[in-house]
């Protein structure tokens, strides 16, 4: 008796999808990369690709993810891929927290909109070429790629405020 009165209590406490992700069309998704499966929005898996791939090919070389906007969630673009990010609008859905570009990787950063970009890691990156304009990026910690020892891939060769592959940017070793 006393097992069968403890599954009951059991039962009480288990969680219930919420209602904020109930949907009928993917449309009704508010999540990129989400779909409605079931009734509920679920993320889309895409086999070897970072989250936040709007697209993901992995069927090239260097393999390609293309993300808008991560919805203020971290992003990190692994060795061996080219990421595109474009961050920016309006509200919290529409910006990037911390990108990070790591060893091997290549990334073309566009963050536009206030505070649409967190902090910018591209310091170990193969290529990074970054934009911030209306104020995207102040405040935020943007590392570029060094060549030679301490000569940044910048214009002006300093760290920051943005990483260029452009020529004079040197920023372009991939």
């Amino acid at each position: 008796m006393k097992l069968l009165v403890l599954l009951a209590l059991a039962a009480c406490t288990v969680d219930r999808k919420s209602e904020t992700v109930a949907c009928t069309t993917t449309a009704d998704c508010t999540e990129s990369n989400h779909t409605c499966e079931n009734g509920y929005c679920v993320k889309l898996s895409q086999s070897d690709c970072p989250d936040h791939c709007d697209t993901c090919n992995t069927d090239q070389t260097p393999h390609q993810c293309f993300v808008t906007n991560t919805g203020g969630d971290s992003f990190d673009c692994p060795s061996g891929f080219v990421c595109l990010l474009s961050c920016g609008g309006d509200g919290s859905r529409s910006m990037c927290g911390t990108i990070t570009c790591d060893t091997n990787s290549a990334c073309v950063i566009s963050c536009d909109g206030a505070s649409s970009c967190g902090d910018i890691h591209c310091d170990n990156a193969c290529e990074c070429d970054m934009a911030c304009s209306n104020g995207a990026c102040q405040g935020t910690q943007i590392d570029c790629p060094r060549i030679m020892g301490n000569t940044y891939c910048t214009v002006d060769q300093t760290n920051g405020p943005a990483c260029s592959a452009a020529p004079g940017g040197r920023c372009n070793s991939c």
